[in-house]
């Protein structure tokens, strides 16, 4: 066994498997829709906190972080039943 085997990956040592592992375990179109996702919402919630009016933000804050907690839950629901369907 050597260094490189017994000491573990580059990307375990710097925590970044987990950036690896997403990146190369969905089909591209599902890579990009997630991206797409989260570049959306970023700019939604910009927009609520800088530019939107005082009304504006109290409907759309709460919307858009409850959208953000659906999509942020979901993929680990649907890895967690992948998992236990093995």
């Amino acid at each position: 066994m050597n260094n490189s085997q017994r000491a573990g990956s580059q990307d375990d040592r710097a925590g970044t498997a987990w950036m690896r592992r997403w990146w190369t375990g969905e089909k591209l179109s599902v890579r990009l829709l997630e991206v797409a996702f989260v570049l959306v919402l970023a700019g939604a919630l910009v927009w609520a906190g800088w530019f939107a009016s005082a009304s504006q933000n109290a409907t759309w804050t709460p919307v858009l972080v409850s959208i953000a907690v659906v999509g942020a839950v979901a993929p680990r629901a649907r890895w967690s039943w992948m998992s236990r369907s093995r």
